[in-house]
C-alpha cells in the first residue's frame, strides 16, 4: 500500500509539471486532479490503513482468524503511512517557510 501512495505522488508531480500548475481548490482545473483532492484522498488512505490494522488487533485479540504476522505487517504499514504523512507535512511546512522568507 505504501509504494502505492508513492507512486500516486510520484505521477501527480510528474503531470503537474507536465500540464502547468495544477490549482489548489480545483477552480479552473483543466482535468485531472486538484493537489487538494490528491492530499485529501492519499490521506484517507493513510486513514483507511490505520483503521484495517486496527480492526485486524481487534479482531486477533478476540482470537479470530488472523496470524501474527497479517497482524505485524498490517501494523507496520500503518505506522510507515503515519509517519510518511507526518514527514509530507514537515516538508510542505519547510517549503512555506522558506518561500515566505525569500526577498522579492
Amino acid at each position: 500500500m505504501i509504494p502505492a501512495v508513492v507512486s500516486n505522488v510520484a505521477n501527480a508531480v510528474t503531470a503537474t509539471g507536465a500540464a502547468g500548475t495544477t490549482p489548489v481548490g480545483g477552480a479552473g482545473s483543466s482535468g485531472g486532479t486538484s493537489f487538494g483532492e490528491f492530499l485529501a484522498h492519499a490521506i484517507d488512505q493513510v486513514n483507511s490503513l490505520s483503521q484495517s490494522a486496527d480492526q485486524m488487533a481487534v479482531t486477533y485479540a478476540a482470537g479470530g482468524p488472523v496470524s501474527t504476522a497479517q497482524l505485524m505487517i498490517a501494523e507496520s504499514q500503518a505506522t510507515l503511512a503515519v509517519d510518511m504523512m507526518s514527514q509530507v507535512a514537515t516538508r510542505v511546512q519547510q517549503a512555506y517557510s522558506t518561500m515566505m522568507n525569500m526577498q522579492i
